[in-house]
């Protein structure tokens, strides 16, 4: 994603073109598309590991996924596209941009349960996920919700006003607002290499 702050001025009528341009790449493709007026119609342009580009999508053997497990391989219904739609009308200014971006509250949040698991609620399902919290007892479905060293670990986001200076703010570790903190020593890979490491990630 290419967002050229040069053409965006607050307040004023959203440009033609030319703010937000899409590419997405497979071996053998490259599909790039400008985006603009999509972003100023739905009010926020979100990416999750899934294509939206439709021949991207098909050539990478997305819709025999779909026919095999359901949604959560889909573009428009996979949980982080559901919990995106629902949460971006939250955002207000730097802070809850922040929050969004390290949004994690599997526990209870309904459009982070997962069809086919035991237990229902996953913590690969959130903005920022959390696999290492899924129970190694549990059963799923497919290999991305079992318990893995696997998460959202950091976050970038920036601003017109902090793009004047280059500027932009970033979280290092896994997301622990409404979860408990990454620790190594209780971590059930607390023997994976993970040297110069603080052993908790409570920061």
């Amino acid at each position: 994603m290419i967002v050229d702050y040069n053409t965006f001025v607050p307040g004023m009528v959203a440009p033609q073109r030319g703010l937000l341009t899409v590419l997405e790449q497979i071996p053998g493709m490259v599909i790039t598309a400008d985006m603009t007026k999509l972003l100023y119609q739905e009010g926020y342009w979100a990416s999750y590991n899934v294509p939206y580009f439709q021949d991207i999508f098909n050539t990478s053997g997305l819709p025999a996924l779909v026919q095999k497990y359901g949604d959560w391989f889909t573009y428009e219904k996979t949980p982080r596209a559901q919990i995106f739609r629902r949460n971006q009308t939250l955002i207000r200014d730097m802070d809850s941009m922040i929050r969004l971006m390290r949004f994690n509250n599997f526990p209870q949040d309904p459009l982070s349960h997962c069809q086919g698991c035991n237990p229902p609620q996953n913590g690969e399902n959130a903005i920022a996920a959390r696999s290492d919290l899924n129970p190694a007892n549990g059963t799923y479905p497919f290999g991305a919700l079992y318990q893995r060293r696997h998460g959202g670990t950091d976050m970038k986001v920036t601003s017109f006003e902090m793009m004047k200076n280059y500027s932009f703010l970033a979280a290092s570790g896994p997301t622990w607002d409404n979860l408990p903190p990454f620790q190594w020593s209780s971590s059930p890979f607390c023997n994976i290499s993970h040297m110069g490491q603080p052993d908790l990630w409570k920061f």
